[in-house]
């Protein structure tokens, strides 16, 4: 009777009470455990709000910085010693919020960032106040030198307009564009085409206006004549060929000569396609220059 009370199950009583205080412990260390997880992510949480605060103020006083340092503009290349330190610390604090935490270590830098900036402000703020005043005098002696010189330059400007007033008086007027193709009916009638098979010329027509302050005598006119794929149709491409326009040699197609009496002057030329050439469909484009250069007349002639 007495070895019964002493077992049970045939396991002695002594080993269930063991039993009972290593689960009741176990549930102590899980319940433990499991409070101590919670802590750990508390302190996570925690560490990652302060690293994201350290980062925000790092970034806060960078952007100020390169902000004044871009308004001061050239002042600041007097403080680049100091400037290089600041961004070196704040790489180095950037370096470590991403690869270690050390709260009191990023605590000092960002507190020795914060110094070095508000020193590196005053110090961009004297220079910028002895530069102010120095500018003000540069300023009051340009002014001066600009009010005497705009007398000069006024009277310049008269006699620059003056001058363009005369030239463009003594510039010839051309007017009345036209062109046309035709072929020669019979041999000897021309006949207007608008048919790329049927043309064997393009004929161009322009008056040169009246003009009394245009020296008078031979006038030379360039016409440049492109065809529908915007090839210059020229008879070569040497110098012979060719004229200047605002410093560019350009090809021609066809030079006229013209006896300009400064009255009001009727001008034709003609581009005489070769037998051997056929003229394409599409627009060509007609393009006449003066002698000197200048584009004086443009036109254009479509052939199907």
């Amino acid at each position: 009777m007495n070895t019964e009370k002493k077992q049970k199950n045939g396991i002695p009583v002594w080993l269930w009470a063991i039993i009972g205080i290593l689960a009741a412990a176990l549930v102590f260390l899980m319940v433990h455990l499991s409070s101590v997880k919670g802590d750990l992510k508390e302190l996570e949480a925690e560490k990652e709000l302060q690293r994201q605060d350290f980062q925000a103020e790092v970034d806060s006083l960078m952007k100020v910085h390169n902000e004044l340092k871009e308004s001061y503009g050239e002042l600041s290349a007097e403080l680049a010693e100091k400037d290089s330190i600041i961004q070196a610390d704040a790489i180095e604090i950037k370096r470590l919020l991403e690869s270690q935490w050390d709260y009191n270590r990023i605590k000092q830098k960002v507190a020795s960032l914060q110094a070095i900036s508000q020193k590196y402000v005053r110090q961009m703020d004297s220079l910028y106040t002895v530069n102010r005043e120095l500018v003000a005098e540069n300023e009051r002696i340009r002014e001066e030198f600009q009010a005497e010189r705009r007398q000069n330059t006024n009277l310049t400007r008269q006699k620059e307009e003056l001058a363009n007033k005369v030239n463009q008086a003594a510039t010839l007027k051309i007017y009345n564009y036209a062109a046309d193709a035709v072929y020669f009916k019979g041999g000897s009638r021309e006949t207007s085409t608008n048919k790329a098979n049927r043309a064997e010329r393009i004929k161009i027509d322009f008056t040169v206006g009246q003009n009394d302050l245009v020296e008078t005598g031979t006038k030379l006119f360039y016409v440049r004549i492109a065809d529908p794929n915007r090839a210059i149709i020229c008879k070569g491409t040497g110098d012979e060929y060719s004229f200047n326009a605002n410093g560019e040699t350009l090809q021609y197609t066809e030079k006229v000569r013209v006896n300009y009496d400064g009255k009001e002057t009727d001008v034709r030329a003609y581009y005489i396609k070769p037998s051997e050439r056929q003229m394409m469909p599409g627009t060509y484009f007609i393009d006449v220059y003066e002698q000197g250069g200048k584009l004086v007349g443009q036109t254009s002639l479509e052939l199907r």
